[in-house]
């Protein structure tokens, strides 16, 4: 799945089944659902692997990856940068898009939230820690009770925070794919333990 972006990004999404075609050297760090994010300016960050749930380059010639099945998928880009991000629900809790614009120090030109766990799938225990958190953190229209669950729109959220951080809607593109219930898709909730899809970019 190719994202629409300008001329000098290249970022495609790959679902189950397809194999990215990766030529460039390639940063794929252990993500941990957290909000640390890497920043790539130079090659000494390979070939390591640190732990971080964002990358986000500003050299052209050195590409990253990261993996998904259930969590967002985020790409922003403005002039002369690009940023992936992990974004699944603690990473959402934690803001992870506003620490991304933080850490690229620029206004954000376009963002695009792919493939994840749709708002009627994606349920949580009302008295876990993380999900009190969520309800903190959560706009209330992104959360809803039902059978003693509370069900959480991570992508709905993700742009919520995207916009609170001033990039105007009509620069974010929603997938509105639910990886739960399209089989092109994996998704952790449906079984899929080991079998992921890559989010990949590069500056050209």
């Amino acid at each position: 799945m190719r994202i629409q972006t300008p001329e000098y990004i290249r970022a495609e999404f790959f679902m189950r089944d397809e194999t990215p075609n990766i030529l460039q050297p390639c940063i794929s760090p252990h993500q941990v659902h957290g909000k640390n994010i890497i920043a790539v300016r130079d090659m000494s960050v390979l070939p390591e692997r640190p732990e971080a749930d964002g990358v986000l380059l500003a050299v052209p010639g050195i590409g990253a990856s990261l993996r998904f099945a259930d969590c967002a998928p985020v790409l922003l880009w403005g002039k002369r940068w690009v940023m992936l991000l992990h974004s699944g629900y603690k990473g959402t809790v934690l803001n992870i898009s506003r620490e991304g614009i933080i850490t690229a120090g620029g206004s954000v030109s376009g963002a695009w939230i792919g493939p994840c766990i749709g708002r009627e799938h994606y349920c949580r225990d009302i008295d876990d820690e993380w999900t009190q958190r969520g309800l903190k953190t959560f706009h209330r229209h992104n959360t809803q009770e039902r059978d003693g669950k509370i069900y959480f729109d991570l992508a709905g959220e993700i742009a919520e925070q995207l916009k609170d951080s001033g990039v105007p809607e009509k620069n974010i593109a929603l997938s509105g794919t639910d990886t739960f219930t399209d089989n092109r898709c994996c998704s952790y909730r449906r079984g899929d333990k080991k079998e992921r899809m890559t989010l990949y970019a590069v500056m050209r």
